[in-house]
């Protein structure tokens, strides 16, 4: 026997270790079974809590997100806003200074058509008691202003200055009740006084009912009055009163 065991003893050694080796893989196999039961079983029970979970995560970062973007949109239209009202004066400005120019050049025109010697001004007061229909300019006897000068735009006559000190003058106003412009009808030549009214209109005066009077017809300066130049648009006629509209 002891002779047997000497003989066959690394058989019996490896013989030995496959018998062990296998006995430990079933041992290992039983538990990991068992241990993948567990584990299912916890996945399962906790699978509705991750699901719930992750669906209120989610809620929450679109939620989290959303509100980032409102307080992104509501800061890039303050910004858009505030671009937009620097266009827009700018745009005003350019505007401005477009009509300034366009006034200018309709100046410079109208002043080259006028013979004698021309002042340009700028209209810095109105008459506040309304007691009289006047204007005052900036311009005065330190320019060449006088008393009785007429007073033009490239439209038309304006009035014609009544005071006039070293830097400003005061203008009466062909709409004032005072005021007196000898006026020819443009189409018919029809000759009368254009005399303002009350109610800041202006009526053409010293002419007969059958005289030819349309409405639409232009009045304009006759010249006679050594005021006005020749010629200068006055209104036109707006009723056969006659009555007519100054502009």
């Amino acid at each position: 026997m002891l002779n047997f065991l000497r003989r066959n003893r690394l058989l019996l050694v490896s013989g030995f270790c496959l018998v062990l080796a296998a006995g430990l893989v079933m041992t290992t196999g039983r538990e990991r079974s068992q241990g993948d039961i567990l584990a299912r079983m916890l996945l399962e029970g906790l699978a509705p809590l991750q699901r719930a979970s992750a669906s209120v995560g989610g809620v929450f970062s679109r939620t989290w997100n959303g509100i980032g973007e409102i307080f992104r949109a509501r800061a890039e239209n303050v910004e858009l806003r505030t671009q937009v009202r620097g266009l827009q004066q700018k745009v005003d400005t350019l505007t401005e200074i477009e009509i300034e120019n366009a006034r200018l050049r309709q100046l410079l025109e109208f002043r080259e058509k006028l013979k004698g010697s021309v002042v340009t001004a700028r209209v810095i007061g109105y008459d506040a008691a309304a007691l009289a229909r006047t204007l005052v300019i900036d311009r005065g006897e330190s320019d060449g202003v006088v008393k009785g000068a007429a007073v033009l735009v490239p439209e038309g006559i304006v009035g014609q200055v009544f005071v006039a000190s070293a830097n400003a003058a005061r203008v009466l106003l062909v709409t004032d009740h005072n005021s007196g412009v000898d006026a020819v009808v443009q189409r018919s030549r029809v000759r009368g006084i254009v005399q303002g009214t009350p109610d800041g209109g202006c009526q053409l005066k010293y002419v007969k009912r059958t005289d030819d009077l349309q409405v639409g017809d232009t009045l304009v300066t006759s010249g006679l009055d050594g005021i006005f130049p020749k010629g200068l648009p006055i209104g036109e006629i707006a009723s056969n009163i006659p009555t007519f509209a100054v502009g």
